[in-house]
């Protein structure tokens, strides 16, 4: 029964994904439309959204205190914050002051996504720590404190991150124009979105979305490891996480395990992709940063704040690849280097992967099938060979020489990543890096390198206490070890829920690592006959980044015929 029951999933899939295929049509001129009509400024824009899906009750507003949310009092017309805010038979008091932020660009509205601002003095990110609250009533209690019947609460609303939307906004800032994100970004996710599992934490009242993991192992060969850096939460004994499947694939989970890192306050637990526990104590922004066509972009990548390097099509000349050189101090006598990056992939590598594949036409199973049965190394080479991965070399002797690469990060969150440079200990020069891409196919926040030596971290290997799936179902057994039972989500309906006890604290600061390990399979249904001898050409270096280039010449043209 179970077996059919597998089985009836992924037919019912399958026939979703064709539906998909028939309506891309209509979906990309809704996009060019978009791109045509709405004349703004270009650049990557982000949104917050209202979430009023929390019942203003006393247990819920202890919980968000306790994270340290900003809670916003609205009463006749006006808000202040409420300071040092207190939960205590069934009142909410706290002492009232002014509210001196900057106002939102526009009136919001919790239907749809609301812009605000990240950049220069204008910086709006404090938006996604408020919560609203609308009392009936309140009590004066003397010196500017106040008191509220919980019960007299109208509604309570909080500010969180849009995620599809701004994404929504950089693809459109991609090809030239950002568009207002409500009217396109539902269209756009569900073109674009094709990757791998999502992970959210649950910090005490709600699930807030971490990342993705091991984003483009979209073949059995290509399944690995994959260490995603976990937000903490204050006063935690136990984490709970999910893992879901959002996209049209079916995802196979083999492994779930925290890392948990306690160390000293003065520096950073890290974990790069062979899952070796490093530290960064005395991280070094570059000196000076420019692209691969000598433009200075070191402002943007010297802080984590989400002025970002991409790749522009603003001049309208486009080369096969993108990067960053960067110039650091000198390493002196160090014997190895750091390079600490935030980073994701684009939105509009998944899809350009998209089309690539959509031209494999009814041979699409056949060909994915021959391609997954190619050795992991040469798969991972025809990646590297068109810039998917984050490719990073340093420059010995006038030459750059390779050295490693970042795997995949996905599309939808930034990731914090790093790669350890063997040096020769004698770098008395300053210490040049390249990171290389495929044009369009990464966005970068940050980047910076530490020489210093390897502190002393306390790990710590946590297996999963509890798994369930959507229904209560125990899973435990299909997520725990590196072994061959895997954990398989066919539908978008599919969800795990994961639980681990947290050992006591052995140092002041605590980081932890979700350590999963998996692959999954793209769900795609085409049509129609394949070219043979031109999918063939693909086989070439760079040849990938020629086949983007060109597919986004063709929507410019569109959309300018269009206009």
């Amino acid at each position: 029964m179970k077996a059919l029951t597998f089985q009836i999933k992924i037919i019912s899939r399958r026939l979703h994904s064709q539906y998909r295929r028939r309506i891309w049509l209509q979906r990309f001129t809704i996009i060019l439309l978009a791109l045509a009509v709405l004349n703004l400024s270009v650049g990557c824009m982000h949104y917050f959204k209202v979430n009023a899906s929390m019942p203003p009750t006393g247990e819920n507003l202890s919980g968000l205190t306790a994270v340290k949310k900003t809670i916003i009092v609205h009463f006749d017309n006006k808000k202040w914050v409420l300071v040092n805010p207190e939960v205590k038979n069934n009142q909410l008091s706290g002492k009232l002051e002014e509210y001196r932020n900057l106002p939102t660009l526009k009136p919001v509205k919790a239907d749809r996504p609301n812009r605000y601002m990240t950049r220069t003095s204008w910086n709006q990110s404090y938006l996604l720590n408020e919560v609203h609250i609308y009392p009936a009533e309140f009590t004066d209690t003397g010196n500017g404190t106040v008191s509220m019947p919980i019960s007299s609460l109208d509604k309570l609303e909080i500010y969180e991150k849009d995620i599809a939307a701004t994404v929504g906004s950089w693809v459109l800032g991609f090809l030239g124009g950002a568009a207002t994100a409500f009217t396109v970004f539902i269209v756009l996710l569900a073109i674009f979105k094709e990757s791998c599992p999502f992970v959210y934490t649950w910090d005490g009242t709600d699930y807030r979305f971490a990342g993705e993991i091991y984003s483009g192992s979209i073949y059995k060969n290509l399944e690995r490891h994959d260490y995603l850096r976990l937000p903490t939460y204050p006063g935690q004994e136990s984490y709970r996480l999910k893992i879901t499947n959002e996209a049209f694939e079916i995802q196979h989970t083999n492994l779930a395990e925290l890392i948990v890192a306690d160390h000293a306050s003065d520096c950073d637990a890290v974990i790069d992709k062979y899952g070796r526990v490093l530290t960064l104590g005395d991280l070094q922004q570059p000196v000076i940063a420019t692209n691969l066509i000598n433009q200075d972009v070191t402002q943007q990548i010297r802080e984590k704040d989400n002025l970002i390097y991409q790749t522009s099509s603003a001049s309208g000349e486009y080369n096969l690849t993108d990067g960053l050189i960067l110039q650091f101090p000198p390493a002196g006598n160090a014997a190895t280097a750091k390079l600490a990056i935030r980073a994701k992939n684009s939105v509009m590598l998944d899809f350009m992967l998209g089309r690539f594949h959509d031209m494999f036409g009814s041979a699409y199973q056949y060909i994915m099938k021959m391609q997954g049965e190619q050795p992991r190394e040469v798969l991972q080479q025809w990646m590297l060979d068109q810039g998917i991965p984050l490719s990073v070399s340093v420059k010995r002797n006038n030459a750059w020489e390779f050295t490693d690469f970042y795997n995949i990060a996905g599309p939808m969150a930034m990731k914090d990543d790093v790669l350890e440079i063997p040096l020769n200990g004698t770098e008395n020069t300053p210490l040049e890096v390249k990171i290389e891409f495929g044009s369009f196919f990464w966005e970068i926040d940050y980047a910076a390198i530490d020489y210093s030596p390897r502190s002393v971290v306390s790990t710590f290997t946590i297996p999963l206490s509890s798994a369930v799936n959507e229904h209560g179902r125990d899973i435990s057994r299909s997520l725990k070890g590196d072994d061959s039972k895997y954990y398989t989500q066919p539908t978008t309906a599919d969800q795990a829920v994961v639980t681990f006890n947290l050992p006591a604290a052995a140092g002041p600061e605590r980081t932890i690592y979700l350590h999963s390990k998996g692959w999954y399979e793209l769900m795609r249904n085409p049509k129609g006959p394949h070219d043979k001898e031109y999918l063939l050409t693909f086989k070439q270096p760079g040849r990938f980044n020629q086949f983007v280039i060109e597919e986004i010449r063709k929507i410019e043209q569109t959309a300018a015929e269009i206009k």
